[in-house]
């Protein structure tokens, strides 16, 4: 019997990485408590991502037959809803397992691309091939990513 399942000997956790599958990853902890990471703002990245996605829509709608007001509006809906779901994703990361980490990133990225694929003028069964291709290839690169760091 290997060493590493024998009772008493051995008390790790039984997933992958550093941090068990029913824990958070551990903040910095001080004498006053646990303190944040403020190494870069959390909304620094959805924010950045939510306003190139809501100005490519803008583009493409205005290429493809929407009018001035609606291709405006089709674009502030897609920023505020793509930078509000980043957010919460960024913010919630540390709460999440790898692999919910990577499948949520993916999906993010999945329905953004299906998106703008379909704004573009694509048919809807090509825009969610596209979309859940690029949002697998996103999901295995995050999840690679992830567990490198890690471990």
């Amino acid at each position: 019997m290997p060493a590493h399942i024998l009772p008493g000997r051995h008390t790790a956790h039984p997933g992958p990485g550093p941090v068990a599958r029913d824990r958070h990853l551990p903040a910095r902890v001080t004498r006053t408590g646990p303190v944040p990471d403020v190494s870069r703002p959390a909304w620094l990245i959805p924010v950045i991502g939510g306003v190139v996605l809501g100005l490519y829509t803008v583009f493409l709608s205005h290429n493809n037959g929407f009018s001035e007001g609606s291709g405006w509006l089709l674009g502030l809906v897609a920023a505020v809803i793509a930078t509000g779901v980043g957010y919460l994703l960024v913010r919630e990361r540390n709460a999440m397992t790898t692999e919910a980490r990577a499948i949520t990133f993916g999906a993010l990225l999945g329905v953004s691309i299906g998106f703008l694929h379909s704004v573009a003028g694509g048919t809807w069964l090509r825009s969610c091939g596209i979309g859940l291709f690029s949002g697998i290839g996103m999901g295995l690169l995050s999840y690679y990513v992830f567990y490198e760091h890690e471990h």
